[in-house]
Order: structure tokens, then sequence, then C-alpha cells
């Protein structure tokens, strides 16, 4: 629905609404019907998956096979802490991968905790998860956008909205109707969910609400996308074959060489190929990796995802 492009006669037939907004009966029974004003999560993976994934890697099957074989030929001591060192590296990177996730999880929360509206002939804070299509919701400086709203009354009204438009500048919102298709940015009559009230006041009407609203059709596409690898994590996987390789041979040469040229026992030659194995893998590569990544998405939090000014 276009909703900018209708009058207020159109919006409010297409909405069963008016002016004077909702009754409490009725916001109930839409809220039953359309749901919470909340965007939807994606699938959630379990805490004990998060920190199993820490130990898929070539290197670290590795240093299990290398324990495997020390606790084999009885050397539980060194079998012990070899998998010490692995288990270590795994709960370092599950811990930064948390505190990562979480930053991450404060840079995305740009929906509004609480609205105001008009019901029952009087203006009522509700939780903004509450909030129903023909709904009158009004605004003031400082808000942030708790739903898309089509604008009925508008003072001075500048809202920001550089996460859906990428627009450096706050842009003047007005009441007029926009007869002909406009882009995002264009639409001078309608706010968006997430965006924030810079100065002015508004009396607007909720048009479209959760996964429906503009920054709810983002949530859903990014969603949608498949996982991909980033570049940098296909150099880790690639360096970590070619050690790999590296590795395997020189295993090869050590047991060529011990048998040509040294008189080595099997419990020798075993615990030589073991320590070969164990020294060779950069075992700490993984967690330093996981924390350079986290400490960078920390700071970016801190500083709100903005670069900072030289």
């Amino acid at each position: 629905m276009e909703w900018y492009r209708l009058t207020k006669e159109e919006l409010f037939s297409n909405l069963e609404s008016d002016e004077d907004g909702l009754d409490a009966i009725s916001r109930q029974e839409r809220l039953a019907k359309e749901g919470p004003n909340e965007l939807s999560q994606g699938e959630e993976i379990s805490e004990i998956r998060k920190f199993l994934s820490h130990f898929n890697d070539l290197l670290v099957y590795a240093l299990i096979v290398s324990a495997a074989l020390k606790g084999f030929s009885g050397d539980f001591i060194d079998m012990a802490i070899i998998l010490f060192v692995v288990l270590v590296n795994a709960l370092i990177g599950y811990i930064q991968e948390a505190k990562a996730t979480d930053s991450l999880n404060s840079l995305s929360n740009m929906m509004s905790a609480n609205a105001v509206i008009w019901t029952g002939n009087e203006k009522v804070t509700v939780d903004a998860t509450s909030l129903v299509k023909g709904d009158i919701v009004f605004l003031k400086p400082g808000d942030i956008i708790p739903a898309d709203l089509r604008l009925l009354d508008a003072y001075n009204l500048v809202v920001e909205e550089a996460i859906l438009t990428g627009e450096s500048t706050p842009v003047n919102k007005s009441t007029d109707i926009i007869e002909s298709e406009a882009d995002l940015g264009d639409r001078l009559n309608m706010v968006f969910s997430g965006t924030l009230v810079n100065a002015g006041s508004a009396k607007a009407v909720v048009v479209e609400t959760g996964d429906r609203t503009e920054i709810g059709k983002i949530s859903e596409h990014l969603k949608s996308v498949e996982d991909s690898e980033t570049p940098l994590i296909t150099k880790m996987k690639l360096m970590n074959k070619q050690i790999f390789a590296v590795v395997a041979g020189l295993i090869v040469f050590l047991v060529i060489f011990s048998f040509f040229y040294r008189d080595m026992t099997g419990d020798e030659l075993l615990s030589a190929m073991i320590a070969l194995a164990v020294s060779a893998i950069p075992e700490g590569l993984p967690a330093v990796l996981s924390i350079i990544l986290s400490v960078g998405v920390t700071r970016m939090a801190r500083q709100n995802g903005k670069r900072p000014i030289e």
C-alpha cells in the first residue's frame, strides 16, 4: 500500500480508524490479529553449538588426533596438556564471539520502547510493541519512531533517517499528499520505524508495524541471505590447509628419514611425530583472530558504528 499517496479520507478508510484513534477493545483485537510490533528473530543457535563450532578447524582436528595418539601410547600427561590447550583456545574464542554478538545486538537495537497514543479521549503511554495499524501517535524531539507512520499534523518536524536512506542530513517533514510515485527518502509525509525525531512535534497514524515496516523488510531480507565466507575467513582456511600439508609432509619425511638413517623404536617415532605436529601447529591462532575481530566490533559499538573524525 502506497500510504503516502492517499488522502486523509482514503487513509482512514483503509485503516478503519479516524483521528480519535482506536479504543482499547479494538486495539486488543487488532493486536491479536496482526501480532506485536516487533521484529521477528531468526533461528537461534544454541550455546553448545556455538561452543562446539570452535573445534571445527583442520588444525584443531590434528591436535585432537595427536592427543588421542598420546593417550593410546600411555602418555596421559601430554595428552591432557594438548587437550587443555585446545579447550582453552575454544573457550577464549567462544567468549570473545559472545562479546562481539552482544556488541552487534546493541548496534541493531533501534526499536522504540514506548509510544504516546490517543485512545479513550486521552493521551496514554503504551509499550511500543502493542501498537497496531490505526493507532494515533504523538511525536516529540528525541523520540525514536515506534512504527511506520503517516503524518496528520506536523510542526517544524525534522527526522534523522540515515539508517534507512543514508542521507547525512536530517529531513524536514510535511503533511502534503504526494501524488506521484516516490522513493523512500522522498516520502516527506511519512516517518519510519527506528528513525529519530531531531526537532519539532507531530501527530501521526500507524500504517505498518513489525516486519511490515521498512526496517522490518530490511531485517527479513538480511535473514534470507545465505551465510557466506568473508575473504579473511577464506584466507584463514587456506592457510590452515597449507600448514596441515606442510606438517603432514614433514611427518612423512621424518618417518622415511628415521627408517633409513635412524634406529628409532615405534614409541620414539610416534612421540617425535606428535611433538612435530603440536609444535608446528599455531593452536592459538583461532583465538587470537577472534579476539582481534571482537575488539574491533566492540570499538565500533562504542562509537555507534561511526568512524572517528581525525
